[in-house]
């Protein structure tokens, strides 16, 4: 992983982080671990697979029940490219999702220089998988998680051209946008997975 690769996931570790102790994600304390490459057992692999990014639920302490199991983990993807994002990274990702622990598992993948292909959009939207974009220099960001059945139904025009174009810039200079008209990226963290 590139240094720029590394610090955007700091970047997203540090406000999940906050916003699990601040009480406003929904997967917070009690009972609640966030980590970095975490390692998640795949029967299909017969072997672990690491995660960027995730946030455990558990119904019990798991610093006092070692062999306790989460109840619900969201999986944090960050993706640091400078091109497109392709249907195969998202298909991917959806089937780490599926090995994981296809019914107690949510996604979300995070980028802020490239883009998604359309392809990967709609992929995305009908895996229930959500996506969100930091433009660059945090000049306007975008989220695309399943909102309705129809992906036309979900994005405008500008949703539209942030998410699939390349060095998008907003014509009103929004600082920060959400389909769920979240203000900020702690907000949207924290309605993700509500």
């Amino acid at each position: 992983m590139s240094n720029t690769g590394k610090l955007f996931e700091d970047l997203v570790y540090n406000i999940v982080v906050s916003q699990v102790n601040k009480g406003q994600f929904l997967l917070s304390d009690p009972n609640v671990r966030v980590c970095r490459n975490a390692k998640y057992y795949s029967k299909d692999r017969e072997a672990n697979i690491e995660c960027e990014i995730s946030v455990e639920k558990y119904l019990i302490d798991p610093s006092t029940n070692t062999d306790v199991r989460p109840s619900i983990i969201v999986i944090i993807e960050c993706k640091d490219y400078s091109g497109p994002i392709p249907v195969s990274d998202v298909e991917e990702f959806h089937a780490k999702l599926q090995q994981i622990g296809a019914d107690n598992t949510k996604g979300i993948i995070i980028i802020r220089s490239g883009y998604y292909q359309k392809s990967a959009l709609k992929y995305a939207l009908s895996k229930g998988i959500t996506l969100a974009r930091i433009m660059p220099e945090n000049q306007v960001s975008y989220i695309l998680y399943r909102r309705a059945n129809s992906f036309s139904n979900v994005l405008g025009a500008s949703m539209f051209r942030a998410l699939t174009e390349p060095g998008f810039c907003s014509d009103d200079g929004e600082e920060f946008f959400s389909l769920s008209g979240e203000k900020c990226l702690c907000s949207l963290i924290d309605n993700l997975i509500k």
